[in-house]
């Protein structure tokens, strides 16, 4: 593909529109008339005919180096579930709304309420937006656009060399930038739900929500979250309390809040829940006891190539039974005025829910689940048998 250099407005032009200016503001933006700015961009799409749309005009810029590419950065730094991801490379291929439904065989309705929740998860404005943070997170790639352009515009054989690993692996438990835990100021000794007379640790503006269906008081965390209700942001180290509490208690897949419980050929009529857990969390009995919710069949391997905790070893297990049986979290006690409290030094520490004396002074973080009756499997054997057509057995995750 021969092409000639950009001028600077040209670039100009395509740099505002990677960063959400909309098109009727691109005069003023650039400081130039409106017919110029129209002539112009009417121009690029005449050198760039395969272009159908500002995010396809960005996404061959980048592609060809017609405009300098913003810089990589990493892709666990970014959740997007993989029909999501999909409609954000053919966006950049220049499909609409209306192409992509054809060609996915989906309801345009439903396209539309998709590519409004791609939006509100990238928190972006605009399709070319949206184009120009996938290229960052390498969701848009060069090689994939260079794909569909070498052939003939073929959407189906760039799409055929996307990574294996596009459903990212981001786990949606994970605490976000921006998300803050509440002071301990907020904290004291009061009354609690346990007994009239029994004394335990409260919220000073304590809500119904602060408490766990046991009466058990939980950390407060704000969230960062986008239009529909994912978390975004850049991943911190730790786990948010109310997410991890809610995908443990439901048991859903901790990569993407998807559907974990594998189909009933697996572990019998109710099927099973796949866990990866480690020796240190095994007790006595044969018990596993973890705060790691399960996983679904599509992030297994993902999860188990990258988290750390896996790094020394883990074992695969298809459970068909488990309880919920207590929380992690840190003990409190009263001081001085018998209403102000401070954390003990033991740090986290396991109570099971039976312990209603020792849970009136727990801030709880985590929920635990003991799982009880299970079959070690081989994982990757576990996949094969799950994506292999032929395969009786069958998962789903949505």
């Amino acid at each position: 593909m021969s092409l000639k250099a950009l001028t600077p407005d040209e670039q100009s032009i395509i740099q505002h529109l990677a960063a959400g200016v909309l098109a009727r503001d691109l005069p003023a933006a650039l400081e130039l008339p409106k017919r110029t700015t129209q002539d112009l961009t009417l121009g690029l799409h005449k050198q760039l005919p395969a272009a159908r749309n500002h995010a396809s005009l960005v996404a061959i810029c980048y592609t060809t180096a017609l405009v300098a590419p913003p810089p990589l950065l990493d892709p666990s730094d970014v959740f997007l579930p993989a029909e999501e991801r999909e409609l954000l490379v053919l966006i950049a291929m220049g499909m609409n709304g209306r192409d992509i439904a054809k060609h996915l065989g989906r309801a345009a309705s439903t396209v539309g309420e998709q590519i409004t929740s791609l939006l509100g998860d990238l928190q972006v404005k605009t399709w070319a937006q949206a184009v120009h943070i996938g290229w960052q997170f390498q969701i848009v790639t060069a090689a994939v656009i260079r794909t569909w352009l070498e052939h003939a515009e073929d959407v189906d054989a760039a799409t055929a060399i996307l990574p294996a690993a596009s459903a990212g692996p981001l786990l949606y438990v994970r605490t976000r930038e921006g998300e803050v835990p509440d002071t301990p100021r907020a904290l004291c000794a009061v009354g609690g739900p346990f007994s009239a007379e029994a004394r335990g640790l409260s919220y000073w503006d304590q809500t119904a929500d602060d408490r766990d269906e046991n009466g058990v008081l939980w950390a407060r965390v704000s969230e960062v979250l986008s239009r529909s209700g994912r978390p975004v942001g850049r991943p911190l180290q730790g786990v948010h309390p109310a997410r991890q509490r809610d995908t443990m208690r439901l048991q859903r897949c901790r990569v993407g809040y998807c559907t974990a419980r594998l189909g009933p050929t697996r572990g019998g009529s109710g099927g099973a829940y796949l866990y990866l857990v480690t020796a240190k969390e095994q007790c006595p009995g044969g018990v596993y006891r973890t705060v790691e919710p399960p996983v679904c069949i599509e992030h297994a391997l993902l999860c188990a190539d990258s988290e750390p905790r896996l790094r020394d070893g883990y074992t695969a297990l298809l459970v068909t039974s488990s309880a919920v049986s207590g929380v992690l979290g840190r003990r409190y006690a009263p001081v001085d005025d018998g209403v102000t409290v401070a954390a003990s030094r033991d740090g986290m520490v396991f109570r099971p829910y039976t312990d209603r004396s020792g849970l009136r002074w727990v801030l709880a973080s985590q929920l635990v689940r003991d799982l009880t009756s299970y079959e070690v499997v081989d994982l990757r054997l576990l996949i094969r048998e799950a994506f292999n057509p032929s395969a009786e057995e069958a998962t789903t995750c949505s």
